[in-house]
């Protein structure tokens, strides 16, 4: 029988849980009145988390995506990426930091390596610096425009 995979909002009772895997993993904590936060459900059963947060009135980041290790190769987090892109669409630039070895998943999603850096927040940057002086994984800045956006 086929797993049902199901993404939705995360639900405020439900911050405690998420914020309890961003702590194991070593993520910044997430704030659900500031940050879209994603839920991967397979039959029911959380399986993986995400978000995407504002950081100007244009810029965000997509980031926090960790799949359980029990649902992992079972297309969570490209589910998770799929969601968080299609309402991240208010935001002219989505930024992200994948480790070098998940350059190709990504851009299947749009995301591509940052040619101008002015563009950047220094927030980014500054988060780029430390994932590449903190994590074994080299770490990439990528970005993904949203053409569609009207200012």
């Amino acid at each position: 029988m086929q797993s049902e995979l199901a993404i939705r909002k995360a639900r405020e009772e439900e911050m405690h849980w998420v914020n309890e895997q961003y702590q194991r993993i070593g993520f910044k904590l997430s704030d659900i009145a500031q940050d879209l936060i994603a839920i991967a459900l397979i039959d029911g059963q959380k399986a993986g988390v995400g978000r995407v947060q504002p950081l100007t009135s244009v810029d965000a980041e997509l980031g926090g995506m960790y799949v359980l290790p029990d649902f992992r190769g079972a297309g969570v987090a490209s589910k998770l990426v799929e969601f968080l892109v299609a309402h991240a669409v208010e935001f002219e630039r989505v930024h992200c930091l994948p480790f070098a070895h998940l350059a190709e998943f990504y851009k299947k999603f749009g995301f591509d390596t940052v040619n101008d850096r002015g563009h950047v927040p220094s927030s980014i940057l500054a988060k780029h610096r430390w994932c590449n002086d903190t994590y074994e994984h080299d770490t990439l800045l990528f970005v993904k425009y949203n053409l569609n956006v009207t200012g």
